[in-house]
């Protein structure tokens, strides 16, 4: 698939500068609870604060909590700004955070406990647990492990019984176990596998098998209104129908019911540390074993390539998993409506840190926060240098602002206009530099708040210069651009292009576009027709994420389907 996807402008966010919580930044600092561990390690928390107290700013973090922990538990617990921005209420130890799709782990988990049970094998097909799931697949069956490690073959987010084109039955793109495509559906099936095996409602089967004996006595294993009140308030962005979270203006997000297993949990520091001290001894609890040896061992077994999460990563069940200077990685983050979070476990050395942040914040996931404790714990208990910041942190820095400037033309005599620094590439426009924040290969979001309704796509040559420019439904010429001006195109594709909108608060808006001939999701993932009104998002023949348009009145369509969803056309894109 393409390097930006309509997944990830709708989940991350480029780095931008603003500061919702001004400067006041408040902390709340646990006794470290390793025998003689405070001394050693203090320096290295108090490197950690002044590094948050200038990011977060930075990040527009209205909120976080942290914990960082090592095999004898939790060796220390902070928070850091607000769980309410308007009443200037800090956040508090025990205040709940939604985890998101760290809480697949637990999923992992339960599935091997049920294995170790007997009741469960993790290569029978799918189908032998849930007979009513339709999937229409010219491949091999659908088994418990490759739901597990995202190998399925299905959509990533389509509904169990998608509609007309589907007819009810979902569908595969790939044998399953031979692509890696990052799949929540997987996960909400995993969850009602765990339910009906355990004959006990998800949530009770969570409680009662991981928390209880974790002694997570403070976590919720679904997220109701019944725990809103114990929740941090949430922020999401002002302008929500933008790809991203640009404007750094933020509004309070409505209450959420969400149970299934792909993201439901709601956790504190403290009990995710203890969460963390398991995983990091491997399985072991206080009284006995929360899973068996031989099942721990494939919890973290890098099965499968996951390009998704870095280009040498691998995914387990439940994590993912890196192999850093000799040590064992195990890692995730979790995003939901207006909550991120990330988890990052050095199982080798045995040391750990989970980081969550009450917004969308301008940054994807609290990653930085995470890694950072977890290297500068590291080093304090190692006798070793701290590092500045983390060293396998990855960095968001333009390499080659160069090769944008210019002027662009549309073929109707619009004009853009582009500048750069040594750093940073503008938008010179109405006398005023708009900043361009890189997203990703050769894409940029305008940093204002208007602006960013679209990204900017610049196009090369094949001597790899920047030779054209998107924005929208605007194609923009360079003068190095010497290819076709004219191009053919089925009649039919004027009626799709457009604004459509799914009132979920999960999903949102889409807009599609035709430029230089071909549609267009987003500016980013390109149309590739499967016959009639039916397109595949990705060059790759092995996606199984489908696009479709319906509902054709006077030359426009009023309906179009990702992947068994239904998008309502809004207007002109």
């Amino acid at each position: 698939m393409s390097a930006i996807s309509r997944r990830s402008l709708l989940q991350g966010t480029a780095a931008a500068g603003a500061t919702l919580i001004a400067g006041n930044l408040w902390r709340w600092d646990a006794q470290a609870q390793t025998a003689g561990g405070s001394a050693e390690l203090k320096p290295a928390f108090d490197k950690l604060d002044q590094y948050i107290a200038k990011r977060m700013p930075e990040l527009n973090a209205p909120g976080m909590t942290l914990v960082v922990a090592d095999r004898s538990g939790p060796l220390r617990i902070s928070t850091y700004g607000f769980a309410d921005t308007k009443l200037r209420r800090p956040v508090a130890p025990d205040t709940l955070y939604e985890i998101g799709s760290i809480s697949k782990s637990f999923c992992g988990l339960a599935i091997l406990q049920l294995r170790d049970e007997g009741k469960l094998d993790l290569h029978k097909p799918v189908r032998e647990y849930l007979p009513w799931l339709e999937i229409d697949s010219r491949f091999d069956p659908i088994t418990v492990h490759h739901l597990l490690t995202h190998t399925s073959g299905m959509p990533g987010d389509a509904p169990m019984f998608p509609r007309a084109p589907y007819g009810g039955k979902l569908w595969t793109g790939y044998a399953p176990g031979t692509q890696w495509n990052y799949c929540n559906l997987g996960y909400r099936l995993l969850g009602l596998i765990v339910q009906k095996l355990d004959g006990r409602p998800f949530a009770q089967a969570v409680r009662a098998r991981l928390f209880e004996r974790l002694g997570m006595t403070s976590s919720e294993p679904v997220i109701t209104m019944d725990i809103r009140p114990r929740l941090a308030t949430s922020y999401v962005g002002y302008f929500e129908d933008r790809p991203l979270m640009s404007d750094r203006k933020f509004a309070e997000a409505g209450g959420l019911i969400f149970t299934e297993a792909s993201g439901s949990i709601a956790s504190t520091p403290g009990d995710m540390g203890k969460y963390i001290q398991m995983i990091l001894n491997g399985g072991q609890i206080a009284n006995g074993r929360l899973i068996s040896e031989d099942s721990f061992r494939q919890f973290l077994t890098p099965f499968a390539k996951a390009a998704e999460f870095g280009p040498d990563t691998s995914y387990g069940y439940g994590l993912a998993i890196d192999q850093i200077e000799g040590r064992k990685i195990a890692r995730h983050t979790g995003g939901m409506v207006s909550f991120v979070s990330s988890i990052h476990m050095d199982v080798t050395d045995g040391v750990g840190a989970f980081a969550s942040v009450n917004a969308r914040m301008n940054e994807y996931r609290p990653n930085e926060f995470a890694r950072y404790a977890l290297e500068l714990a590291r080093a304090a208990k190692a006798g070793k240098p701290l590092p500045d910041r983390a060293p396998f942190m990855p960095e968001k820095i333009l390499k080659t602002p160069a090769d944008y400037p210019g002027t662009y033309t549309t073929i109707d005599g619009k004009k853009l206009v582009i500048s750069a620094t040594a750093e940073r590439v503008y938008w010179s426009r109405d006398n005023a530099q708009v900043a361009l924040l890189p997203f990703g290969p050769d894409v940029f979001l305008p940093d204002d708040p208007v602006l960013a309704k679209y990204i900017i796509r610049f196009g090369r040559d094949d001597k790899k210069q920047i030779v054209e420019a998107f924005y929208g439904p605007d194609w923009f010429l360079g003068s190095k651009y010497s290819g076709p001006r004219e191009f053919k195109f089925p009649e039919e594709w004027r009626a799709y292009p457009g604004h459509y909108r799914n009132d979920s608060i999960w999903i949102g808006s889409a807009r599609v576009f035709l430029n230089k001939g071909q549609l267009w999701l987003e500016n980013t993932d390109q149309l590739y027709p499967l016959g009639g009104a039916l397109f595949r998002p990705a060059a790759e023949e092995w996606v199984p994420e489908r696009v479709s348009f319906d509902g054709i009145a006077d030359g426009r369509a009023l309906r179009m389907n990702l992947s068994g969803v239904d998008f309502d056309r809004m207007g002109a894109p």
